[in-house]
C-alpha cells in the first residue's frame, strides 16, 4: 500500500511544479501609536563647521509599555532652535515606532495553483507553435521588438534537456491575430 501512495504523490508533485506558485509575504505592523510622552529633555550644542545640533531624549508609552526615544538634528544655525528640535523629536518617535513595529511581523505563505493553458510556459516548441507572449521566455540580450515583413517580432530562448544535458535554443516569434505569437525560427 505504501508504494501505491508514493506513486500517486509523484504525478501530483509534477503537476504542482508546473501549475502552482508559492507566494511569501511578510507584513510588519506599523500601527504603533504613541499614547503618552514624558517631558522632553533637549540639549542644543555647537557642532562641526559652525553648525548646531539639537539632541532630545524622552520616554513614550505605547500600549502599556514605556520606551526610550532618542533623536538629534544638525542644522546650520539660521533656523530657530524650536524647528530643529521638533525635527529631532519626530526622528526619535519614528525610531521608536520602527523598533517596536518591526517586532510585530506576520508571515503568510499562499500556494496559488492554476490550470489555465494560456498561463503555462511553452516547452519543446517547433516552428509553427502558437502561444501567448507570456508563454515564451524573453531573450536576455535581445529584449526589443522589431518589425519583419510588416509584422512585429521578438527573440526568445528555450531551455531543453537532450540526453540528460541542458541545451538552450533561441528563436524568433512574430505576432499574429488575436494577440497570439507564432514561432517562425528556432536554432
Amino acid at each position: 500500500m505504501k508504494k501505491l501512495s508514493i506513486v500517486m504523490l509523484v504525478p501530483g508533485m509534477v503537476w504542482a511544479q508546473d501549475h502552482c506558485v508559492l507566494q511569501d509575504r511578510v507584513v510588519s505592523r506599523s500601527e504603533v501609536v504613541i499614547a503618552e510622552r514624558s517631558p522632553i529633555r533637549r540639549d542644543v550644542v555647537p557642532y562641526f563647521n559652525g553648525k548646531r545640533k539639537c539632541m532630545v531624549d524622552f520616554r513614550v508609552r505605547i500600549d502599556q509599555d514605556w520606551h526610550t526615544a532618542i533623536g538629534d538634528h544638525v542644522w546650520d544655525g539660521h533656523r530657530p532652535e524650536s524647528e530643529a528640535c521638533a525635527i529631532a523629536v519626530a526622528r526619535a518617535e519614528d525610531a521608536v515606532r520602527q523598533r517596536i513595529g518591526s517586532s510585530q511581523t506576520a508571515s503568510e505563505r499562499i500556494l496559488v495553483c492554476r490550470d489555465q493553458p494560456a498561463l503555462q510556459p511553452l516547452r519543446n516548441t517547433v516552428v509553427g507553435t502558437v502561444g501567448d507572449l507570456g508563454q515564451f521566455r524573453p531573450h536576455p540580450d535581445r529584449l526589443d521588438r522589431f518589425w519583419h515583413n510588416g509584422t512585429q517580432c521578438k527573440w526568445f530562448v528555450e531551455n531543453t534537456f537532450i540526453q540528460q544535458r541542458m541545451r538552450q535554443f533561441q528563436g524568433i516569434i512574430c505576432e499574429i491575430q488575436d494577440s497570439k505569437w507564432v514561432v517562425v525560427d528556432k536554432f
